[in-house]
């Protein structure tokens, strides 16, 4: 018996010191104002911004109306009109003598790190307006239908969805070689509160929308911590749970950052296993689909791919050096094979990674990146906006006047 008791004097002992550790923790850390994380809710909006919201068939957008400062990357004011686009208001009427061209793309086209009056859609519009083809007999509009973190199954359901309501004479897909074919697998993806395209037994292409039965703990691993497995009560009302929710959530992000860049470098090189080979057939099949429909509504679809900043970026030594340590042969293997499918299925793709490449070597700039970011990476400047829009601009003006050039009777 006095074994017993001795453990059981023990066992309490041991425990009140714990219960009373705990106590003091918890003062300790409401006494210092040190804050931690909450446990996530029954219910997630799912925006990566403040000017973004949850959407049941894209899974976010961006909301109407709102505006506001932008101070991340880069800098800017963002103003999101009543149809939820990061433009100004359009009229969904297309007006007399107008050539209306629509961009679909993801955080490059969305481009909030930019003035609106800097973004390469809102240059290209002033710049098509002085192609001689259409010069004093059409006016242009251009509308931005971008949003950050998309791919191009949402880009396909944002045509689907809205795009055609505009009635545009030309749809450009503005494709980000750095994740857009990621963002279209539901094994790569880290993020799977988004719709996807799957290829059902018959063959045929298919929307998966089970996103919408994700519980928000089940979105994103990555984004989750043990901590937020237990029960609400406990975890909102700890501040030491709080805490250790927010260290593991640094931890995992700092991992992520290093996992995601060793996936982004299998882009680059033809795809080794099942995953990244259903993740180019998905994404090859996506963009097919989409020229059909363009074609279908006897619009003009031209796909622009734009380059990893690894790509064009002005250091070839740089360049040189991650080839090597990546065993890549081909730095613009994506873009090329995105050439090839439009060769084959016959529509206009258009690269620009390789000319940037080439003006950032001679003159020795970044295309890429912000004095209060990454330098020389993330997403476009001023500089790679304007660059994007000499391009773009010139090859819709080629096609223009090509497409005004009598064809010969046989």
């Amino acid at each position: 018996m006095s074994k017993l008791k001795n453990l059981g004097v023990n066992l309490g002992l041991t425990l009140g010191g714990l219960f009373m550790g705990v106590v003091i923790g918890e003062i300790g850390l409401r006494v210092a104002r040190v804050e931690g994380s909450p446990r996530i809710g029954d219910f997630v909006d799912s925006a990566p911004t403040g000017f973004h919201t949850s959407d049941r068939d894209l899974g976010w957008k961006l909301k109407p109306g709102v505006s506001g400062e932008w101070k991340g990357e880069g800098e800017s004011f963002v103003q999101v009109n009543s149809d939820g686009l990061r433009d100004r208001e359009h009229t969904k009427a297309k007006p007399p003598n107008t050539l209306r061209i629509a961009v679909l793309g993801d955080s490059f086209t969305e481009a909030i790190h930019v003035p609106v009056e800097q973004t390469f859609w809102s240059k290209l519009e002033r710049k098509l307006g002085n192609c001689e083809a259409i010069k004093g007999r059409k006016n242009v509009e251009v509308i931005n239908f971008g949003v950050q973190g998309y791919g191009t199954a949402q880009e396909l359901i944002m045509l689907r969805k809205k795009v055609w309501d505009y009635s545009p004479d030309i749809v450009i897909l503005a494709f980000f070689i750095g994740n857009d074919v990621i963002n279209n697998s539901p094994q790569l993806e880290y993020d799977r509160y988004r719709p996807f395209f799957v290829y059902d037994a018959s063959g045929k292409l298919v929307q998966d929308m089970s996103f919408r039965d994700l519980a928000p703990i089940d979105r994103n691993e990555r984004a989750v911590s043990f901590v937020d497995r237990l029960p609400s009560l406990i975890v909102n009302n700890s501040r030491i749970l709080q805490v250790i929710k927010k260290v593991d959530l640094d931890i995992k992000k700092r991992q992520l950052s290093a996992d995601f860049t060793a996936l982004t470098t299998k882009n680059f090189n033809p795809p080794q296993d099942a995953a990244w080979k259903e993740a180019w057939r998905v994404t090859e099949g996506l963009i097919v689909t989409m020229r059909n429909e363009v074609v279908q509504k006897k619009a003009d679809f031209l796909v622009v791919t734009i380059g990893d900043p690894i790509q064009v970026g002005r250091d070839v030594k740089i360049r040189k050096d991650f080839m090597t340590q990546n065993n890549i042969q081909d730095l613009f293997y994506p873009n090329r094979r995105l050439e090839k499918l439009g060769a084959r299925e016959g529509f206009r793709v258009l690269n620009l990674a390789e000319q940037f490449q080439g003006y950032t070597e001679k003159y020795q700039v970044c295309a890429h990146g912000f004095d209060n970011s990454v330098p020389c990476g993330g997403h476009w400047n001023e500089l790679g906006h304007r660059l994007a829009s000499i391009m773009i601009n010139r090859n819709l003006c080629e096609n223009l006047k090509q497409s005004q050039v009598p064809k010969k009777q046989p």
